[in-house]
């Protein structure tokens, strides 16, 4: 009986709990108009992927919405990860170090409700002069890679990868993943289902390069990928 109980002890100790996984971020995050979607709809096997991103927030506005609250009590989950991706309404109202501070304190404050935070660089504005691309929120994607580093965080490349792509694309087919597409075709920030799909996938795959942990989790969409790399539709 003990020999017995002294097994079942240890395969419960063996047992992990499926990884989960919350996004956090402004409204190029969001289901609506951002990347989330399409990153859930690229993981298999987790114990859950939700979408706590908020349109028009910053490091700070975030903190004061309802979702704050669900992250509290959804990283009480063990073995759940945080991706973190500000900037596009922080440029806005506050500079540079402010960014990097608010972001290290949101950091700390997921981190203590017990989820891994994984920080992403903002999403590519598909705003062109010309022929080229033009980047603006650099500095600012900068600030998260020095905070990522500092604090010893995985980091989401996802301004270098969706600008990398765009350039590749070129204006006329970039405008395609506009959420206003169909009507006014002006809206180069946020994205309509086909721009959810190309960089959804554009995370899913720095995720599955970049966190071990997780990686098991993406599903390969190779053709996907290809064209992403190839700079096509």
């Amino acid at each position: 009986m003990f020999t017995s109980s002294l097994v079942t002890f240890l395969m419960a100790t063996l047992v992990v709990a499926a990884p989960g996984v919350v996004l956090i971020g402004d409204s190029t995050v969001t289901d609506g108009a951002g990347w989330g979607n399409g990153f859930c709809t690229d993981t298999t096997g987790l114990a859950r992927c939700v979408n706590l991103s908020v349109s028009g927030t910053t490091t700070i506005s975030w903190q004061g919405q309802p979702q704050y609250s669900t992250m509290l009590s959804t990283c009480k989950n063990a073995n759940t990860f945080a991706t973190i991706q500000f900037g596009h309404n922080d440029q806005k109202v506050m500079d540079t170090a402010t960014f990097a501070a608010n972001l290290e304190s949101l950091v700390g404050k997921v981190k203590a409700a017990g989820c891994s935070p994984i920080l992403v660089t903002s999403l590519a504005r598909r705003t062109f002069s010309g022929s080229t691309l033009t980047d603006i929120l650099g500095p600012y994607s900068a600030q998260t890679i020095a905070v990522a580093k500092k604090l010893g965080l995985p980091l989401l490349p996802l301004l270098a990868d969706s600008m990398a792509y765009v350039q590749k694309l070129g204006k006329a087919q970039a405008m395609q993943f506009n959420l206003d597409y169909s009507t006014t075709n002006k809206d180069t920030t946020h994205l309509n289902a086909l721009g959810n799909r190309y960089f959804g996938r554009i995370v899913a795959d720095e995720v599955k390069k970049t966190v071990p942990s997780l990686a098991g989790n993406i599903v390969a969409d190779a053709a996907l990928s290809a064209k992403i790399a190839a700079g096509t539709l």
